[in-house]
C-alpha cells in the first residue's frame, strides 16, 4: 500500500491524514477548489494536545482526481454520504479499496452497493476534532484512535497493511478482528452520548449532577447495548466498562457533536445515529423508549 486519498481535510480526515503525512506516508486530499487554494497557500494546520502541525499537502479536486490510489478514506456526515460516494468514485480504480469512518452501520450497505462488498473495509474513528473558522483543524481532547478491519480475508489484509502504515504515525492505530462489533461498540456509546446531551442540553458532567442523571445514562446505554447484542455484536465487559466510565464521569465537559450541531442550527445525524438504531431495535423486538424519545425530540427540532 503506497498511496492514500482522504475525502476532505476537516476534523477527522485532516487530523489523521496530517499525522500520516507527518510520518512520511503518501497522502492526498480530495477537496473543493476553495479549500484546495487555502491549503496550497497556508498548508494544513493542526492544533493538537499532541503537538501542532503545519504541513504542505497534496490536493486534488473532483475534476482532477484520477483512479490511482490504493485506499480511499472518507468520513462525511451520514447525510452527505451519497455526495461523498459521487466525489470519490473517479478515484476508485480496479485495485482501490474504500475505508469509511462513519457512525452507525447503514453506510456499509450503501458503499457495498456502489463499490462492492469486496472493496469496502470497516473503520471507526475516536476523535473530537473540527475545522475552525480560520481553516485549521482543532483537536479538542487527547483521544485520537483509528480502528480498521476487514469483512473478509482480502479486505482484512488491506486493513492490516493500512494499520501497519498508521503505526508509524502519532495516533493510536488498532487492527480489529471483528470490525462490525467495533462499530456497534462505538454506536452504543455515541447514541447514549447524543441522546443524553441533546435531551438535556447539557454536558455529561451536568447530567451527572442531577437527581436521575446517572440512572438515565446507564439505562440509555443498556438500550443500545441490547440492540447490539441482539444483532450479534460482541462487546465485552472491558469495552462496556470503558464506555460507562466516560458516560458517567463527574465533572466531564463532554457533549455530543450532535448537540453542538443542534445548538448551532445545523443539520444533525439524528436519523442515522438514533433513528436507525431504534428502527433496528423494533425489528429485533428490543424496547428502546429513551432512545426513541431522543430521536423524537430531534425530529421535532429539525422540523421547526
Amino acid at each position: 500500500m503506497k498511496k492514500l486519498l482522504f475525502l476532505g481535510a476537516g476534523g477527522v480526515g485532516g487530523y489523521f491524514g496530517g499525522r500520516l503525512i507527518e510520518a512520511g506516508v503518501d497522502v492526498s486530499f480530495l477537496v473543493r477548489p476553495a479549500r484546495a487554494a487555502s491549503l496550497s497557500a497556508q498548508g494544513l494546520r493542526v492544533s493538537s494536545p499532541h503537538g501542532d502541525l503545519t504541513l504542505p499537502v497534496k490536493c486534488v479536486t473532483r475534476d482532477s482526481v484520477l483512479p490511482d490510489y490504493d485506499l480511499v478514506i472518507l468520513a462525511p456526515k451520514a447525510y452527505d454520504l451519497d455526495d461523498a460516494m459521487d466525489a470519490v468514485a473517479p478515484a476508485v480504480g480496479p485495485a482501490t479499496f474504500v475505508l469509511p469512518l462513519l457512525n452507525g452501520l447503514a453506510h456499509l450497505d450503501a458503499l457495498d452497493a456502489r463499490f462492492g462488498p469486496d472493496r469496502v473495509l470497516g473503520g471507526v474513528a475516536h476523535i473530537v476534532a473540527a475545522l475552525a473558522a480560520d481553516g485549521s483543524v482543532q483537536q479538542m481532547n487527547p483521544i485520537h484512535t483509528l480502528t480498521a478491519g476487514g469483512r473478509d480475508v482480502a479486505t482484512h489484509q488491506v486493513a492490516t497493511e493500512f494499520i501497519g502504515l498508521c503505526r508509524s504515525a502519532k495516533f493510536d492505530a488498532v487492527l480489529s478482528a471483528d470490525i462490525l462489533s467495533a462499530l456497534w461498540d462505538k454506536w452504543a456509546f455515541l447514541a447514549t452520548l447524543a441522546a443524553s446531551t441533546t435531551l438535556t442540553q447539557g454536558s455529561i458532567g451536568q447530567v451527572m449532577d442531577t437527581t436521575h442523571g446517572e440512572s438515565l445514562l446507564r439505562r440509555i446505554y443498556a438500550e443500545g447495548l441490547a440492540v447490539a447484542h441482539r444483532s450479534g455484536a460482541i462487546i465485552d465487559d472491558e469495552a462496556q466498562a470503558r464506555a460507562l466510565s466516560r458516560l458517567t464521569q463527574r465533572g466531564s465537559s463532554i457533549t455530543a457533536s450532535m448537540l453542538r450541531d443542534l445548538q448551532a442550527g445545523s443539520r444533525t445525524e439524528h436519523d442515522h445515529v438514533l433513528g436507525d438504531l431504534v428502527k433496528r431495535a423494533q425489528q429485533l423486538g428490543v424496547d428502546t423508549p429513551l432512545l426513541a424519545m431522543a430521536h423524537c425530540h430531534l425530529q421535532v427540532a429539525a422540523a421547526a
